[in-house]
């Protein structure tokens, strides 16, 4: 087959895919991962090309050739399945424009021949075999009411939600115009970005994605190292600790072992680990950056007589949430958790006695809850009262109750004192999330106000707060 017939002819093995690349984009994709728990690069292409494909994620890294890729994905899609629709969806205007800077000179220069006659113009085309692929915009608008087969969205982190929630509803699948064999072409939406922030949009794609089973490709830099020269010193590398020596032996990469270097050396080691390694996200504008799962999260029983205490954070179209805490003399021991939208305080009641664990002695919580609530006519505070229940709703500023959980996260001296058990899923990943505003100056900015995170991390805060409001205590009030 002379190689204007191979240019738009369906593939049907992985070889074949991985030549066609080779040849007509000038780029040898790794098939086999540097390091021993990632996925190849090409897996992402092979599960974006062939049919029916469905949904995935891919996280990796910066400048890792995620949006090269599904500029060639694209390419394929428009030569292979006539009548396809694309789209381009980027964390920004920019970035969608850098997917479709590849894309264009690849379909200018390989099918010059299935553009219109009268070229390209602005940020859509459509080919003679009625494919067509364009680059979305940011917005509502652009997003409702689509009906395409496959949306590429690049560098996820940086979506609005709303439009990422709006996106999930505009792919529809169809036949290929003309294929020969009628073949089916699923919609698909595939979410590219680098985890840059616990508890970010990325995170929450990857962690709806081990829920709903969404295949994940992960790769890092060293997954697309070029191979490593023989007369390389690896004893003097300053890639060493990460590669020790497999990219000799294993990697088939586009990425410059040089430029590798030079990049590690402009940044930060927590920069370098989470865009570059993908092994975490970074803790930049944490508000709780020691936290860490391995050493405060743990599976404990309280013992026996314990006295159980409950934080709470009032929410009606927000969750209320409730945690159960015990403190003793090895520290402060969340328990368990109940998160819950849209009930009135009455109906959380009945949920929260009907847990296992003995009665509260008492319950911290906010002191807006002293205030008439619009559902029931009395506060939240009178409701609690009226069950039965002693309640702490000492005010405070909202940097003093932060300050004595870090203290417990991390003491100046000693060991953590703060334990979260596993169960509590939701605290732990706002404890994780929990965040400065992008744009914060300074220390005395307040936390932003991200309706996922901030919930939880507010119950913990009015427990602390209050836990010896009443015993003697002095603590700073507004």
């Amino acid at each position: 087959m002379n190689p204007a017939q191979l240019l738009t002819t369906p593939l049907k093995t992985h070889d074949a895919l991985h030549r066609w690349v080779r040849l007509f984009c000038n780029i040898d994709v790794p098939r086999q991962s540097v390091c021993e728990h990632h996925d190849a690069p090409f897996d992402y292409l092979a599960r974006a090309y062939f049919e029916p494909a469905r949904d995935q994620v891919v996280h990796a890294p910066r400048g890792g050739g995620k949006t090269r890729l599904a500029a060639v994905a694209t390419l394929l899609d428009l030569l292979h399945k006539p009548g396809v629709q694309v789209r381009i969806l980027g964390g920004s205007l920019e970035q969608s424009m850098k997917m479709w800077e590849h894309l264009l000179p690849d379909l200018e220069g390989r099918a010059p021949h299935l553009l219109p006659a009268r070229g390209v113009r602005g940020r859509r085309v459509t080919l003679t075999n009625q494919s067509s692929v364009a680059v979305l915009t940011q917005s509502q608008r652009a997003v409702r009411g689509l009906r395409v087969q496959k949306i590429r969205c690049d560098e996820v982190e940086l979506f609005k939600p709303d439009i990422w929630e709006a996106a999930q509803l505009s792919t529809r699948s169809t036949r290929s115009a003309t294929h020969e064999t009628n073949t089916l072409v699923s919609g698909a939406i595939e979410a590219l970005s680098t985890l840059h922030n616990a508890g970010g949009l990325m995170q929450r794609v990857l962690d709806a994605a081990v829920i709903s089973k969404t295949p994940v490709v992960k790769w890092c830099v060293l997954d697309v190292l070029e191979r490593c020269e023989p007369q390389r010193d690896c004893t003097t590398c300053p890639l060493w600790d990460e590669c020790r020596g497999r990219a000799k032996t294993h990697a088939s990469g586009f990425v410059r072992i040089d430029d590798a270097i030079r990049m590690k050396f402009r940044v930060s080691k927590e920069t370098w680990e989470s865009e570059m390694l993908c092994l975490r996200p970074a803790v930049r504008n944490a508000v709780f950056p020691y936290f860490d799962p391995q050493q405060h999260v743990r599976a404990f029983e309280p013992m026996a007589g314990a006295t159980i205490s409950l934080a709470v954070d009032f929410g009606f179209a927000a969750p209320l949430v409730c945690l159960w805490i015990v403190a003793d003399d090895d520290g402060v021991k969340v328990l368990d958790e109940y998160v819950q939208p849209r009930r009135t305080v009455e109906e959380h009641l009945v949920h929260i006695d009907q847990r296992r664990w003995p009665r509260a002695g008492f319950i911290a919580c906010d002191p807006a809850g002293v205030g008439q609530n619009d559902q029931t006519a009395s506060s939240n505070v009178q409701l609690l009262r009226a069950a039965g229940y002693e309640v702490r709703t000492r005010p405070s500023r909202i940097v003093d109750g932060i300050e004595l959980i870090r203290r417990a996260i991390r003491p100046a001296q000693g060991a953590p004192t703060l334990v979260v058990h596993p169960r509590c899923e939701h605290l732990i990943k706002s404890l994780i999330g929990y965040r400065y505003p992008e744009l914060a100056t300074g220390p005395s900015e307040l936390p932003a106000k991200d309706g996922i995170h901030d919930h939880a991390c507010d119950a913990l805060r009015y427990w602390f707060v209050n836990r010896r409001a009443y015993e003697g205590v002095k603590v700073r009030s507004y």
